[in-house]
C-alpha cells in the first residue's frame, strides 16, 4: 500500500497524538493534501505548533486539547467535534501511553490501570462517540494505531488493573492486543455503513517519544537504537505508513492488520469472536455507554 498525494480538500480528520512523533508528521502531510485536520494532545504550545505547520502545509485544522487519560476530557473532545463540524471522514487513533510503574484509574469503583485505559478504551469511547457522524459521511475511515507487540500480550478481563507484578512491556502488549481486537470486531459491527477499521503497526519507530515514560532498561535500549543505523523505522516513514491507511487504502479493506505498508496476519485471537465480543461488553461498560453501536444521526 503506497502514499499517494491524492487531495483530501474537504475532508476532515480528528487524529489523537498529533503534536509529536508520527502523529506530528502525519498531521502536516495531511494538512498538504489540503485535509482539515482536528489534532489532539496534551500540551498546548506543542499542540498549537503542530497546527502551524499543518495551515503552513496547505491545510486547516484545529488543536484541542484533550487528555484523553480522562474519559470526561475525551466526551468533551467529542463534543467539540459535533459542535464545529458536519461531517467525519477520517478518525485516526493514534495516542498511546507506555509507563514504567503501574498507576490505575478508577472507572465507577473498578480500578483499571491507566496504560489500558488510554491505549483502548478511550480510543474505545471516543469512536462509540463519534460513529454516528463517521456513518452520515460515509465513506469513511478509523484507523488504530496498534503494535506487533501485541502478539505477546495477556488480557485477563478479570484483572484490568494488573494487581500482580508490572512489567511495562507486558500492560503496552495487553493494550496493543485490545486495540487489535476491538479494531476487527468494529469492523465487523460497521460492515454494510460505508465505515472501514483497519489497525496500523508502524513498526518499531525509536524516535516517537513514546518510550520516554517507560521504565529505566527499555528507555536506554531504545535510546541506543536509535542511534545505530537501520535499526528501527523512521518517524517519517511511520507517518507515511499511517497516511497511506488513512487516506489511500482501498474502499473494501477493513480489518485488517497492516505493518508499515503490507497486510499482515495479526495474533489468532483477533480472529476469535466470542474472545472480542467479551472485550467490546466490558470495555462499554467500563466508560458507561450500552453495548450495541448508535448508527444513526444525532437529533
Amino acid at each position: 500500500m503506497d502514499e499517494t498525494t491524492g487531495t483530501m480538500a474537504g475532508k476532515i480528520v480528528v487524529l489523537t497524538g498529533a503534536t509529536s512523533g508520527i502523529g506530528r508528521v502525519a498531521a502536516r502531510r495531511l494538512g498538504e493534501r489540503g485535509a482539515t485536520v482536528v489534532l489532539t494532545g496534551r500540551d498546548r504550545e506543542r499542540g498549537r505548533a503542530a497546527l502551524r505547520e499543518v495551515r503552513e502545509a496547505g491545510g486547516d485544522g484545529r488543536f484541542v486539547r484533550a487528555d484523553v487519560a480522562d474519559l470526561d476530557a475525551v466526551r468533551s473532545l467529542a463534543d467539540v467535534v459535533r459542535e464545529r463540524y458536519d461531517r467525519l471522514d477520517v478518525l485516526v487513533h493514534n495516542a498511546a501511553l507506555s509507563l514504567s510503574s503501574r498507576r490505575t484509574v478508577d472507572l465507577g469503583g473498578r480500578a483499571v490501570e491507566a496504560v489500558f485505559l488510554v491505549n483502548h478504551l478511550a480510543p474505545f469511547l471516543l469512536t462509540y462517540e463519534l460513529v454516528d457522524l463517521l456513518v452520515a459521511s460515509a465513506p469513511a475511515r478509523v484507523v488504530v494505531t496498534a503494535s506487533s507487540v501485541h502478539r505477546r500480550g495477556e488480557l485477563a478481563l478479570s484483572d484490568l488493573a494488573l494487581d500482580d507484578e508490572y512489567d511495562a512491556l507486558d500492560a503496552y502488549a495487553r493494550s496493543k492486543l485490545a486495540n487489535v481486537l476491538f479494531t476487527v470486531e468494529l469492523a465487523d459491527r460497521l460492515a454494510g455503513t460505508g465505515v472501514t477499521a483497519n489497525a496500523y503497526h508502524p513498526g518499531f519507530v525509536p524516535g516517537s517519544g513514546l518510550y520516554r515514560d517507560t521504565s529505566l532498561p527499555l528507555s536506554l535500549a531504545v535510546r541506543l537504537a536509535a542511534r545505530l543505523p537501520f535499526v528501527g523505522t523512521s518517524v517519517a516513514e511511520g507517518a507515511a505508513g499511517l497516511v497511506a491507511l488513512a487516506a489511500d487504502a482501498p474502499a473494501d479493506l477493513t480489518g485488517a492488520y497492516v505493518a508499515g505498508r503490507s497486510r499482515e496476519t495479526p495474533d489468532d485471537r483477533a480472529h476469535d469472536a466470542a474472545r472480542r465480543e467479551r472485550l467490546w461488553n466490558a470495555s462499554a461498560d467500563l466508560v458507561g455507554v450500552p453495548r450495541a453501536l448508535p448508527l444513526r444521526e444525532r437529533g
